[in-house]
């Protein structure tokens, strides 16, 4: 059986609209398309990459044999064609599902119904509320359904953050400053709460450092497979990340936080019980070092959970397995066209 991987940034997106006829809007098609050969850096050696039907093929082909990347691209309806394998997409949902049982693949190569609905239902970000109860870090957000019930968050907590229940990467995010102010957030709100009933409402922190622990939940069972370190930007939206080893990563984050390794076994004991059992698969949690008034660094465990496959796993794989090192980020050139970039 072959694996197969394919870049689908809208999947955050396609979670929020719940049904498979879902139509990513522009900037995410040109993302997909412009980012087709990124989870080349994942797939094990011997897979196949999944491409647009109108990509450069020879190119892309190029483009990973010059990077060691010993994986070969294929168009979306070759998928079909390869036979039994296992089919990797950045994240499930019922949009890419439609998309590859109209492209021929088999059913029984895709996940089922139910186990689409666990994911959507596990990335809503109210999950966070539990295993911030979990932990008992006194940190969870509170979930808001009405706009007179955000505004009144708002006004006591200065510098908070808004979130919408199905979003990723930063995106869905909205920080509030001022609320009197900024004349953009009544709109962002009603919208929010029209597309997707709810908002997740946090206190802001004193942030030092953002980091995340990359997963794989596996019959049942969580487990750590690497570290990745990154800077966001004022909505928290993903901007560079370090590429090193796993192990100077470790170093990096113990300097800052020596209870690192103890927090984090707690973390994966709570996937155990919150997620593990209902998903098989890539799993990111993304964690926030912050200061507090008297100067000391503590930890936020469960900023964002991600059941997909997500940047920092990208960069962990850039450092550990393929020995590269630098900064990583996505730029967005005057073209409209985005390319990785590794400095």
């Amino acid at each position: 059986m072959v694996d197969v991987y394919l870049f689908n940034p809208e999947h955050d997106l396609a979670l929020a609209h719940g049904a498979h006829n879902y139509t990513a809007p522009p900037f995410a098609r040109q993302l997909r398309y412009d980012l087709r050969l990124l989870p080349a850096w994942l797939a094990p050696a011997g897979s196949f990459i999944a491409v647009p039907d109108d990509a450069p093929i020879d190119e892309d082909r190029r483009w990973l044999q010059e990077h060691g990347l010993e994986v070969t691209p294929v168009t979306l309806r070759q998928i079909a064609n390869l036979g039994p394998c296992r089919i990797h997409p950045w994240g499930w949902d019922a949009a890419v599902r439609y998309q590859l049982l109209s492209l021929g693949v088999l059913s029984e190569y895709l996940p089922t119904d139910d186990q689409l609905e666990w994911i959507r239902r596990l990335s809503h970000r109210r999950v966070t509320i539990e295993v911030h109860c979990a932990l008992a870090t006194g940190l969870e957000p509170v979930e808001l359904t009405t706009a007179d019930e955000v505004s009144q968050f708002m006004a006591g907590h200065p510098g908070c953050y808004l979130k919408m229940p199905w979003s990723g990467s930063g995106k869905g995010i909205y920080r509030v400053i001022e609320p009197r102010g900024d004349h953009h957030v009544p709109r962002w709100i009603a919208g929010a709460l029209k597309r997707q009933g709810s908002l997740l409402c946090e206190v802001g922190l004193d942030r030092v450092q953002d980091f995340a622990i990359e997963c794989e939940c596996i019959d049942g069972k969580t487990r750590l497979t690497g570290y990745s370190v990154f800077d966001s930007d004022f909505h928290s939206q993903f901007g560079t990340g370090r590429v090193a080893p796993m192990e100077e990563l470790h170093r990096f984050l113990l300097n800052q936080y020596p209870d690192l390794d103890n927090m984090v076994d707690h973390v994966l004991k709570a996937m155990d019980r919150i997620v593990a059992p209902h998903y098989d698969g890539p799993l990111g949690i993304d964690m926030m070092l912050y200061r507090n008034q008297d100067g000391t660094v503590a930890l936020n465990p469960c900023v964002e959970i991600n059941l997909r496959m997500t940047m920092g796993m990208i960069t962990a794989a850039m450092g550990s397995r393929h020995a590269l090192r630098g900064h990583f980020k996505i730029i967005n050139d005057n073209s409209g066209h985005y390319n990785p970039l590794l400095q």
